[in-house]
């Protein structure tokens, strides 16, 4: 987990993002780390892991229309299903 006291969701916020990428590396690492959280041990069914389901937020800001157009444009390549 990101900090093995702590079980809430993450959150960051990206001012001046451009591209995105430092928002588009952090959602992947953390898509990651999610994913290995909720594997069981044991071969029994996923309802039996007893991992809370968190959702992680990022958000990635910018000023000017074509950018934050190319920023969406990046985010729906990577993420399809947010």
């Amino acid at each position: 987990t990101l900090h093995p006291q702590v079980n809430a969701p993450f959150r960051a916020l990206e001012l001046g993002a451009g591209t995105g990428l430092a928002s588009l590396v952090l959602g992947k690492v953390l898509e990651r780390i999610r994913s290995m959280d909720r594997q069981c041990t044991e071969p029994v069914s996923f309802d039996t892991c007893r991992v809370p389901l968190l959702v992680d937020t990022v958000f990635a800001t910018d000023f000017h229309p074509s950018v934050l157009a190319n920023l969406r444009f990046n985010f729906a390549i990577n993420f399809p299903a947010a």
